[in-house]
């Protein structure tokens, strides 16, 4: 897509204007989020700089007398310096480990979490080695999934037996443990998170013993590891139900606010998979509608990838240092040129996006019914009390599930992410908008930053209370507990 509109033909283009060739600007949607984010923010950008000075020796000598490096997430929001890090080669060496524990033990996937679920100051436990996807039965369509395995990983080991997954989250960098903990999911009215698709899983108590469940065995368990926050102990290997493999068509187009909030559930009926970013102090709304496709009608000729948006949106972010008062007109002015753009291709190639550019993220889920009212709510406050961000916010459509501290749990959600640059201050702008989510009864995702404790939680959950007898049988001393789970669980 390009921005085909030239800055001659609005007012401020003239005697006195900053001259600008908005003829270079060249947008599409798949980056219009990292640019967004990484450009396009409010006045006191320039100058900022994330690099950071390298420590000579970073991190202290463990118990062993090795080093131990300090632990950060992906964002760089959460941190910790551990005293241990054990990475298990197989399920036997991670058992003798539990048994022998002395201290608490943090699981960590591949740090894609905002939220404090990982920092601890003791023993940090990586299922890294434990990863592949193995006893693939493609008439039943199952595979096992390890623990460890980036759920990038997925979906060509799977193809190759003439599988899909039957959906994937956006960011498919996460270790798929830490996708079920905490129910990573994608978008669909009749798709549920990934951990809907999960058959049977393992899991590792504070005992050091193992356990399996499913529906039908230990379902208790069952219904509470499938979003475990880690908590109960360390899931190992899942078995999970695939699709067919399946090619996907989508299509991306820009249109009002208005219209995208109005069209929402007629857009959402109408496709397998859709979803909306709204681009805050804009009028415009990105809509993406992705559906099954037979191969035999993807064209020869694909379309050419459009021009990477980071350079137009670099300069945006340098004219609205100088003129902040622009900053709406600027962004209308971009989102308004975007073209309708069309990729085809295998399942897992179309739902994977590279996200290079790093952010800070708040996610609740509403009701599916009051998702659009909810939105227009949050964008409606950013505007009102002019909050300087301009990161895109993501909504999508979620099938409700039983699993229970799902954020999905018996209905059917409209999950809103919102989100700010990883080096920009985004405490003020959660902080206006976290009320309005209370307000349309939301429940935050476990894994993106809140400020709700136990109580809160207890209301939103029936199972709460049934998900905490699970954890005190599974680990009766909080052998897998840090600060951050104490507070959210209620555990002294």
């Amino acid at each position: 897509m390009q921005c085909r509109r030239s800055g001659r033909h609005h007012p401020l283009y003239g005697t006195g204007a900053i001259a600008v060739n908005f003829d270079r600007i060249q947008l599409n949607r798949r980056n219009l989020l990292k640019a967004a984010g990484a450009g396009l923010v409010a006045a006191g950008t320039a100058g900022c700089s994330s690099s950071v000075k390298p420590q000579e020796n970073p991190g202290i000598i463990g118990k062993d007398g090795k080093r131990v490096l300090p632990w950060s997430n992906w964002s760089g929001n959460q941190h910790c310096q551990p005293n241990e890090r054990l990475v298990p080669r197989n399920e036997d060496e991670l058992l003798n480990i539990l048994r022998n524990a002395t201290q608490p033990i943090r699981s960590v996937g591949s740090g894609h979490s905002f939220s404090a679920l990982v920092p601890t100051d003791q023993t940090l436990l990586s299922l890294a080695r434990l990863r592949g996807v193995e006893n693939i039965d493609s008439d039943a369509m199952e595979a096992d999934v390890w623990a460890g395995t980036r759920l990038s990983q997925i979906g060509d080991k799977l193809w190759e037996h003439g599988l899909s997954t039957i959906n994937m989250s956006d960011i498919d960098t996460q270790a798929f443990g830490g996708a079920l903990a905490t129910s990573t999911h994608g978008t669909g009215k009749e798709l549920g998170t990934l951990s809907t698709h999960v058959k049977t899983l393992r899991i590792a108590n504070a005992a050091g013993e193992m356990l399996e469940c499913s529906a039908s065995q230990n379902a208790d368990l069952f219904n509470a590891a499938r979003n475990n926050l880690g908590a109960l102990g360390v899931v190992t290997k899942a078995r999970i139900h695939a699709d067919k493999a399946y090619y996907l068509k989508e299509h991306s187009w820009m249109m009002s606010e208005d219209e995208g909030l109005e069209r929402a559930e007629e857009l959402r009926d109408a496709h397998r998979h859709y979803e909306m970013y709204a681009l805050p102090h804009s009028d415009y709304m990105l809509g993406i509608a992705i559906d099954k496709i037979d191969p035999s009608e993807i064209p020869a000729d694909q379309p050419e990838p459009s021009g990477d948006a980071y350079e137009a949106f670099r300069m945006m972010s340098n004219l609205i240092d100088y003129m902040p008062f622009a900053r709406s007109w600027l962004v209308n002015f971009g989102a308004g040129g975007v073209e309708p753009e069309t990729r085809y291709g295998k399942s897992h190639e179309i739902f994977g996006n590279l996200r290079d550019i790093r952010f800070n993220e708040m996610e609740y889920t509403v009701p599916a019914e009051v998702g659009p009212q909810c939105l227009r709510e949050i964008l409606q406050t950013i505007k009102k009390q002019n909050i300087p961000v301009i990161f895109p916010i993501e909504a999508r459509y979620i099938k409700g599930d039983d699993v229970w501290l799902s954020p999905f749990y018996k209905r059917d959600g409209f999950a809103i992410s919102c989100h700010n640059f990883h080096d920009k201050d985004y405490k003020k702008y959660f902080a206006a908008i976290e009320p309005i989510f209370w307000k349309y009864d939301g429940r935050p995702h476990w894994g993106k930053i809140h400020t709700l404790k136990a109580a809160e939680f207890a209301a939103r959950y029936e199972r709460f209370n049934d998900f905490l007898r699970i954890r005190k049988e599974m680990d009766p001393q909080g052998l897998f507990l840090n600060d951050h789970l104490r507070s959210t669980l209620g555990i002294s």
